[in-house]
């Protein structure tokens, strides 16, 4: 085993015991992947397995074109959902998703298709506002495309009705996002539930912390 898988397996273990933790991941929902540096191979965990006691045989690695190529489970069903954003965003090298319940609830609010980004933080980490993109059956083409089309050149999005995404340059960085979308997320309902609006940013602010943050988090659209 080359040493990028090894270190692609190490990181996807540890980002699924942080989520735990966090109270992100509860039994077996939600999935995580990390892509091997210099390869085409990318590390997912598996599908219907809990994560507080995956271990590294549990893990299932992919080429880019979703070929299983060692593991003896199958992997998530959201698998080509991974894929996709790894296409269009090669320097991607890891994807969160999570059924964190402020993320979640935010992508249940009816009318709401976007995540407005409401202090600096989400402005800086995932690059300004993130999108809720539409319901479509887990595990489905439809939701694949729907993910990819949506990602843009941000940290993350919501799905609706279903959850959120962190994606990073490193599963640290994947996970980071993840913490952001949370805890604006919590913000947002906040100031919904006490019938406030937020102070929106200026633009200039805006289009200056945008390139700013494309710049730190090294995107690359393909």
């Amino acid at each position: 085993m080359s040493d990028a898988l090894q270190k692609a397996k190490e990181e996807v273990l540890w980002g699924c015991r942080l989520m735990v933790e966090r109270g992100y991941l509860l039994g077996t929902v939600g999935n995580l992947s990390a892509r091997a540096d210099g390869t085409d191979l990318v590390v997912i965990t598996p599908t219907s397995l809990p994560y507080d006691t995956m271990t590294e045989e549990d893990l299932v690695v992919v080429n880019m074109n979703g070929e299983i190529v060692s593991g003896k489970h199958q992997p998530s069903i959201e698998c080509s959902m991974h894929l996709g954003v790894y296409w269009a965003r090669p320097e991607l090298r890891a994807l969160v998703h999570t059924h964190s319940k402020y993320a979640t609830t935010v992508s249940l609010i009816k009318g709401l298709d976007i995540m407005p980004a409401i202090d600096t933080e989400q402005s800086l980490y995932l690059g300004g506002d993130i999108n809720i993109v539409p319901f479509a059956f887990p595990g489905s083409k439809e939701l694949a495309e729907y993910v990819k089309d949506g990602i843009g050149t941000t940290a993350g999005l919501l799905m609706a009705n279903h959850g959120a995404l962190g994606v990073g340059i490193s599963m640290k960085d994947a996970v980071i996002a993840s913490d952001i979308i949370e805890r604006n997320s919590e913000m947002y309902l906040l100031l919904k539930a006490g019938g406030f609006d937020y102070k929106p940013m200026t633009e200039d602010y805006k289009v200056f912390v945008k390139e700013k943050s494309k710049k730190k988090r090294q995107v690359i659209s393909a």
